[in-house]
């Protein structure tokens, strides 16, 4: 088990955000599909880093889709 600090979940939310931002997702539940079959397995990626991934990307989408 390994310890998660502050600055790996934040590298790790960050890294993930960039990735599926820069790619051509509609919406919350495609981008959310990608990170689970990609990022969840990897074990070198925090777990915290993931939620808070996924929480970005939510209301990131949430505010893109409402823009349309």
């Amino acid at each position: 088990m390994t310890i998660e600090t502050l600055e790996n979940q934040t590298k790790d939310s960050e890294m993930i955000f960039t990735q599926v931002t820069s790619g051509s997702f509609e919406n919350y539940k495609q981008a959310e599909r990608l990170v689970v079959m990609l990022y969840v397995p990897d074990m070198t990626i925090s777990r915290a880093g993931i939620s808070h991934a996924l929480g970005r990307l939510e209301r990131h989408y949430a505010k893109s889709n409402a823009s349309n």
